[in-house]
């Protein structure tokens, strides 16, 4: 299998606190799917944490419509604090190299559900902010990719093919996850799990800038195939393989079990659940509990039970 680095990584959350969301007559159809969503993760309620939120404003119309000016900043500021990361020589290599953007969004156009004035940041936020393009001295290829869930993981199977065939030095990846209700109950609402330990499903809006090359770093990462929905026992060994760790996005945490001996970690349950950008947490975890390195698999399922999946080895 064909990997790369992960030269430098930032991801950032609200600072807000978490809220409940109270389902209203006022909103009909987005309560009317609140309700799918809680009847098919089993959950007794729903906390979300956004950016812009102002705690002087009522609560339940707070979650619903806060600034997007402070969503649009995190993106900003998490491109920097990545950027910031590498080495100076580093950081100059990449300004002058052959580098290639993709952007990740979960929802594609999500404008219509902002409170608006300003053209800009309508193309700011239905397409890519153009000032990252100057930020990394993008001169070539960009892209936005519209995968909802699996939206990064398609992302990261790019930028691994970009650089293994030798198009770009480095590959940028800036990825985005706006906690929408309304969106966000619709997409929930086609989970179905049988049985959960959770009672409250959590959305924290988070972004992330993640840079990559074929430089070696702590974290090498190989991403997988899509996968079918394992049917039988050579499908699962192939999903489980020989790792240690399998880290399990997505408000669908549960696999298919094989008598699998590695340890499974929900990480929507553990940190919250951020769409798309979610599978990145998994890296966060390996900084955190994997003193002298370790490796994992990172699973994304979907609503079939189907899966995409990457493989990282991280040795700091």
């Amino acid at each position: 299998m064909n990997n790369c680095y992960l030269s430098a990584f930032a991801l950032m959350e609200p600072r807000e606190t978490f809220y409940l969301y109270h389902p209203s007559w006022l909103n009909v159809w987005e309560s009317h799917l609140y309700n799918l969503a809680i009847k098919a993760t089993q959950a007794q309620g729903w906390l979300f944490k956004r950016f812009g939120c102002d705690s002087q404003l009522y609560a339940r119309e707070m979650i619903r419509k806060p600034d997007y000016l402070p969503y649009l900043e995190a993106v900003e500021q998490a491109a920097d604090q990545a950027l910031m990361q590498l080495a100076t020589k580093e950081r100059m290599r990449l300004l002058k190299s052959r580098t290639a953007l993709i952007y990740v969004d979960a929802w594609g156009e999500s404008g219509l559900f902002e409170n608006i004035t300003s053209a800009l940041h309508v193309t700011m936020l239905d397409s890519l902010p153009k000032s990252l393009l100057k930020k990394f001295a993008v001169k070539g290829f960009t892209c936005k990719v519209r995968g909802e869930q699996h939206a990064l993981m398609q992302a990261i199977s790019m930028t691994q093919d970009y650089l293994n065939w030798d198009l770009f030095d480095f590959v940028v990846i800036c990825a985005a996850y706006r906690a929408i209700p309304l969106l966000a109950f619709s997409t929930a609402q086609s989970v179905n799990n049988a049985s959960r330990e959770i009672h409250m499903n959590i959305s924290v809006e988070r972004v992330g800038c993640f840079i990559f090359s074929q430089r070696a770093s702590p974290f090498q990462v190989a991403c997988g195939s899509y996968m079918p929905l394992p049917a039988n026992a050579p499908t699962l060994e192939r999903l489980y393989g020989d790792t240690a760790q399998i880290a399990v996005a997505g408000l669908h945490p549960q696999l298919p079990v094989l008598q699998p001996t590695a340890e499974i970690i929900s990480l929507s349950e553990k940190y919250g659940d951020s769409g798309c950008v979610s599978p990145a947490l998994s890296w966060v975890y390996l900084a955190r509990h994997a003193a002298s390195g370790g490796e994992m698999r990172t699973v994304m399922p979907d609503a079939s039970g189907s899966y995409h999946y990457f493989d990282t080895r991280y040795q700091p």
